[in-house]
């Protein structure tokens, strides 16, 4: 792995990043806004294939792409996105060591799209099972960039601010939906105990927050889709490249819990 370069950001934005978790970093792929649009054009018409590219649908509505995955094998221009310098060097700075592509995916929140639970993304990585992040491990870092405007009208990102960088806490979960036990969310009561904020953002824009951040997002009450594509990069030095193992085993179970933290929505078979 190439040593990390620590000069991309400023002072105060690494200052931000400490004390909230999360950073926003306006127009970073501002210039590619056509080329993004049309390769998730061409990717959401592909004819599913969950031995491939990985598609999943809205659980209330079968008919209505929701998230495709797993899609670089099959995509020179999107893992030249995902895994190229751009991203890399941001996420390796932020995490303090070299970085590598975990997952990837497309979220498709077309008009009248579902939400995404409150919840904390490492719960379903690693940590799952832990009362609390286990301090020697450097959190997985995600990284969502904006295709389309995303507004609070159409269920843009929120976050818990003031959340530092060294809380371990993991919230407690609950599973609200007696007939899809292994759907998890933050418990109700601790969600609305929360400060939430929603990070509205312009085609372009990034946005790169921890696992350790409490997050959701609101339905889309709009007429138009949202459309965003979103990377989880791990540290090198927990396990390297793990992305393939990753793939191979939510493959052979699609709805394992851990897969479904947030997340209620039904892949294709």
């Amino acid at each position: 792995m190439t040593q990390v370069n620590t000069k991309l950001l400023t002072e105060e934005q690494v200052k931000f990043w400490n004390e909230n978790s999360y950073i926003h970093i306006p127009g970073l792929f501002k210039n590619r806004i056509a080329e993004l649009s049309t390769w998730i054009d061409e990717i959401s018409n592909w004819e599913p294939d969950f031995d491939k590219w990985m598609s999943y649908y809205e659980m209330d509505n079968p008919n209505q792409l929701s998230r495709v995955e797993n899609f670089i094998p099959y995509h020179e221009g999107m893992k030249e996105i995902f895994t190229g310098q751009t991203i890399i060097e941001l996420i390796s700075e932020l995490m303090k060591e070299p970085a590598v592509l975990y997952k990837e995916r497309i979220n498709f929140k077309s008009p009248g799209g579902g939400p995404h639970a409150a919840h904390q993304d490492g719960v379903a990585y690693e940590q799952g099972e832990n009362s609390s992040f286990d301090p020697e491990i450097a959190p997985y870092l995600s990284i969502l960039v904006s295709v389309d405007e995303a507004t609070e009208e159409n269920g843009c990102l929120q976050v818990v601010p003031n959340w530092p960088l060294d809380s371990l806490e993991i919230i407690p979960m609950e599973a609200p939906f007696p007939e899809r036990p292994e759907y998890m969310k933050i418990k109700q009561s601790i969600e609305d105990s929360l400060t939430w904020k929603k990070l509205p953002t312009q085609p372009g824009d990034a946005l790169i927050f921890t696992e350790r951040l409490p997050h959701r997002s609101e339905p889309n009450q709009s007429d138009k889709t949202r459309r965003i594509i979103y990377g989880v990069y791990n540290p090198f030095s927990d396990g390297g490249d793990k992305r393939e193992k990753y793939y191979a085993d939510k493959r052979k179970n699609p709805n394992d819990a851990r897969y479904m933290v947030g997340n209620p929505h039904a892949p294709s078979n």
